[in-house]
């Protein structure tokens, strides 16, 4: 490569024999120095609405309602650094290198030629930038005027979200096969959510027959959506949600559970996870069952089976695993990519 090319402008890939491998995004500041972005006879010039035409006509086939998903992907749809949640005609738009940063005007037109957006609204607010090394900003406005709050159904349930400050784009996309593991585990059992969020993974305990729900979750918005949440899908009377982060929540309830559900999202060590899961065993009665849910970072590749024995071992419980959810196939990643693969779950019965 001679020169250094600049954020956003692609480079024709080449190996040491001089054949050229494709298209590519290139950062030497990067820990990713070089992204693939197309094939060796692809064209420069159309690419992005090209890649996002195709992850479009994709998610048509692949998600039960295309309307409510994640519309691009990183690395899995071809576009490497951008991702993309939509939510009916409003897109919210993330992006993770400073490639993709320098592409937003195009990211934008793209977005509205190819689906028609109301709406595109930019979150690059999230830590998952500043542990990239890129800088964080408000949420502004690419195109249109987005909403703040905004209403999405999805296996049944119905939600409102924030998509200015809430969490990630405002919805948890990725934990779509949770939920349906979820609604298997609930029936007629008592719940305890410890990060709720907006109530995507208690919401359908409720809808399977969960008789009683307590959640908890430590951003007090977040606690009054999933209350709003709770009374949308028929469940008033059956949840109570309270302010508490998911550490207080475990240790401060002394009774145990049918069903246990912890999200790990906030949890910044791999000894923090440990303890958490440890809280999560006592609230789980035995013969009951827990779903875990770990991040990638903070836990290292390969070792959360490792941290979830050394949890059940300090606790003296034994634990058989019923189902490993994973990521949903609007969430399609690259075979052979470091970090696609961000997402690790675990549905136990615990004894």
């Amino acid at each position: 490569m001679e020169g250094t090319p600049q954020p956003g402008e692609p480079v024709q890939l080449r190996d040491e024999d001089g054949a050229v491998l494709g298209l590519g995004d290139v950062d030497l500041e990067a820990s990713l120095a070089v992204r693939r972005l197309g094939m060796p006879d692809e064209a420069v010039e159309g690419l992005i609405p090209r890649h996002l035409r195709r992850a479009f006509e994709r998610r048509g086939r692949m998600v039960d309602d295309p309307r409510f998903c994640r519309v691009v992907n990183d690395d899995g749809d071809g576009l490497p650094g951008l991702i993309v949640d939509r939510y009916d005609t409003h897109f919210v738009v993330q992006t993770l290198t400073r490639s993709m940063d320098a592409r937003h005007q195009d990211i934008t037109r793209a977005l509205v030629e190819v689906t028609g957006a109301s709406s595109v609204l930019l979150r690059n607010d999230s830590p998952r930038r500043k542990a990239l090394g890129l800088s964080t900003q408000r949420p502004h406005v690419l195109y249109g005027t987005p909403p703040r709050w905004c209403r999405l159904l999805e296996l049944g349930a119905r939600f409102t979200v924030d998509l200015t400050y809430g969490q990630g784009t405002g919805y948890a996309y990725d934990q779509r096969e949770l939920r349906r593991v979820v609604g298997r585990m609930a029936w007629d059992g008592r719940v305890l959510d410890a990060a709720c969020n907006v109530g995507g993974l208690f919401v359908h305990a409720g809808l399977h027959g969960a008789r009683h729900i307590l959640a908890f979750d430590s951003d007090a918005d977040a606690a009054d959506l999933a209350r709003e949440n709770a009374e949308a899908n028929g469940l008033l009377g059956r949840v109570v949600v309270e302010k508490g982060t998911a550490l207080q929540a475990l240790r401060a309830v002394r009774e145990t559970f049918d069903l246990v559900l912890l999200d790990t999202l906030r949890v910044a060590t791999e000894e923090e996870f440990v303890e958490h899961l440890r809280y999560a065993l006592r609230r789980t009665r035995h013969g009951g069952r827990l779903m875990v849910v770990g991040y990638h970072p903070p836990l290292a590749f390969g070792g959360f089976d490792e941290l979830v024995a050394t949890a059940c071992e300090a606790e003296a419980r034994m634990a058989t695993r019923l189902a490993r959810p994973g990521l949903p196939p609007d969430h399609p990643t690259l075979v052979g990519s470091p970090g696609a693969e961000y997402l690790d779950t675990v549905a136990l019965e615990v004894s």
